[in-house]
């Protein structure tokens, strides 16, 4: 069977297109993949200028003359307590801008328009679902809203400690940056993506203890992933104890039955 040759170009052209989108695609899919609820909210957070004032430059609270704490709370520092005492009253944040039970004293009305800085209502630029992710994410990064019990928050400490919330993000939500890696960024936890990296603790105890895992390594297109991406996973050897390994696992499991 002889092909016609005005088919053979345009053949080609599909070929080498696919080959061309090919990565494109694969990154697309894996980023779809590392989607998760923490990462969404992460993601909202930032859109929605909540970082500009809750992280401010350099981690220095903004000043708030006419507040009641005479600041902007920042976030991860656990003082959200003093503001709301639930993950119900961050939601009335989000969506009203202050507590319910502030449009219902004149007193507190008076004293937050004597603010320099008010927070914006949120409910008529966000969906439901997205307030409810926002109002998970703020939740968690204040430890109003954690998960696991005590072998996870002793992971979670260690986890602090060691740097890994740095590159795998809060709770292991992901997303973080990673030149010339496949997906472009650094694999969570949450995700679907984790589900490849990580098959059975034993290959999750093999990428703490080496940087690598046996089974990529095996595989020629995996290896040279691994070697190029700009960000690799350190090799903590010995540094860890079996014991310490036991309670990230166990926090990483927690992560993920929660989100």
């Amino acid at each position: 069977m002889t092909l016609n040759r005005r088919l053979l170009v345009p053949l080609l052209v599909l070929v080498v297109a696919l080959l061309v989108a090919s990565p494109f695609a694969l990154r697309g899919l894996m980023r779809h993949w590392e989607q998760n609820p923490l990462l969404t909210g992460r993601r909202l957070a930032a859109e929605a200028g909540c970082l500009a004032c809750h992280a401010p430059y350099r981690g220095v609270e903004l000043p708030n003359p006419g507040s009641r704490w005479g600041s902007v709370p920042r976030f991860e520092t656990g003082n959200a307590t003093m503001y709301a005492e639930s993950r119900q009253e961050i939601e009335e944040y989000i969506r009203f801008g202050a507590l319910r039970a502030v449009f219902e004293d004149p007193e507190a009305l008076e004293r937050r328009a004597s603010q320099r800085i008010r927070m914006p209502a949120f409910e008529d630029r966000f969906s439901s679902a997205e307030i409810e992710a926002l109002t998970l994410w703020a939740s968690v990064v204040e430890g109003l809203e954690v998960a696991g019990g005590q072998a996870a928050a002793v992971g979670r400490d260690l986890a602090r400690q060691q740097g890994c919330i740095s590159c795998h993000g809060l709770e292991g939500a992901g997303g973080l940056s990673n030149p010339r890696s496949i997906g472009g960024f650094i694999p969570g936890f949450l995700g679907k993506n984790f589900v490849d990296l990580v098959q059975s603790r034993a290959e999750f105890d093999q990428w703490v203890r080496t940087g690598t895992l046996e089974r990529l390594e095996r595989n020629p297109i995996a290896r040279r992933v691994l070697r190029r991406q700009a960000i690799a996973m350190p090799a903590y050897g010995d540094s860890l104890s079996d014991a310490d390994l036991d309670s990230l696992w166990a926090w990483v499991e927690a992560a993920r039955a929660a989100y």
